[in-house]
């Protein structure tokens, strides 16, 4: 009787046991499944990530430019022109002859419309030259403004508009009916150093100094200010406002192209490192459903042995598998 309860007891926790644990390994089996289908689900999501990433195109409208103008840009120095191909001449030329004439209409207008009567309306070739988009500056290639004004068919574009309405904008035309208008009321003085011929008697640069009288006549470099008559400050020549729209323009163009490139590249590297994580992830997705597998199997041999027990223990069962005579 002892036996027999200490057997049903021992089948029981046995039973529990083999409960808790088919319940465990099912648990742990759903789970590395689901893993396996997600990190598989993530691989393949990598692998249709794009790495075509286009440039933004780049664009400066007539507004920015016109807010954007405050400081002057200098002109540029002609290059050389030795040695300069057909092909670079051919291109420069109808640049100029279809691109730059019409900018150099804008300046033109405001110049005739602006100018005091000793200024000077440049010509085509000297405001070329002057902006440094002459052929020398265009063939030295020293220049990636100039070599985007001649090349770049948008660049031409937003870059005539942009001139175009900086130039007619009423600030800008305010500013220029100012300088107009205006008269040499102020002064520009500067120093400038002369050469005077004077006496000193502490000098022993001639040989006879130490006769009478004693010393030398000397050279001195000697500071001298001079002024002219000027006109007050803040006024803005024809010129000097179309190259201030000229300079607003290209330095805006360039400072966002710079940053198209930049987000640009930016977006490639982490698509790039996107795509660069579809094998670790596969990978893992791999090892998962091994996992998997191995936990079913071994909760088969569980299921069988359990089973077979019972076949073992069952005296009904038992009977039945035994062959009969």
């Amino acid at each position: 009787m002892l036996k027999n309860l200490k057997t049903t007891r021992l089948d029981r926790v046995e039973s529990a046991y083999l409960a808790i644990l088919r319940v465990a390994v099912l648990a742990v089996a759903t789970l590395c499944l689901l893993a396996a289908i997600g990190f598989a689900a993530d691989g393949l999501w990598r692998i249709a990530v794009s790495t075509d990433v286009e440039e933004e195109k780049t664009a400066v409208s007539p507004a920015d430019v016109v807010s954007a103008m405050k400081t002057p840009t200098p002109p540029r120095q002609a290059s050389g022109q030795s040695e300069i191909s057909s092909g670079v001449r051919q291109r420069h030329a109808t640049f100029q002859a279809n691109v730059f004439r019409p900018y150099y209409a804008a300046y033109k207008r405001a110049s005739d419309a602006y100018k005091k009567d000793e200024d000077k309306t440049l010509t085509e070739a000297e405001l070329l030259s002057a902006l440094g988009y002459d052929l020398g500056a265009y063939a030295a290639g020293s220049s990636l403004a100039t070599k985007r004004f001649v090349e770049n068919p948008e660049y031409q574009q937003q870059a005539q508009a942009a001139v175009a309405a900086a130039m007619s904008d009423p600030g800008t035309v305010r500013l220029l009916a100012v300088y107009k208008a205006a008269e040499k009321t102020a002064q520009s003085c500067s120093t400038v150093t002369e050469q005077r011929r004077g006496w000193d008697s502490n000098s022993t640069a001639c040989s006879d100094w130490f006769y009478t009288p004693y010393g030398c006549e000397v050279t001195r470099n000697v500071p001298v200010e001079r002024c002219v008559p000027a006109y007050p400050d803040g006024i803005v020549s024809p010129f000097v406002a179309f190259g201030r729209a000229d300079g607003t323009f290209r330095t805006l163009w360039a400072a966002r192209a710079e940053s198209n490139a930049s987000d640009a590249y930016r977006t490639l590297a982490e698509r790039e490192n996107t795509r660069a994580a579809i094998g670790p992830r596969l990978l893992i997705a791999l090892q998962i459903i091994g996992g998997f597998l191995a936990v079913m199997f071994f909760f088969l041999i569980i299921a069988v042995e359990r089973h077979l027990r019972r076949l073992a223990q069952s005296p009904s069962l038992v009977a039945d598998v035994e062959p009969r005579v």
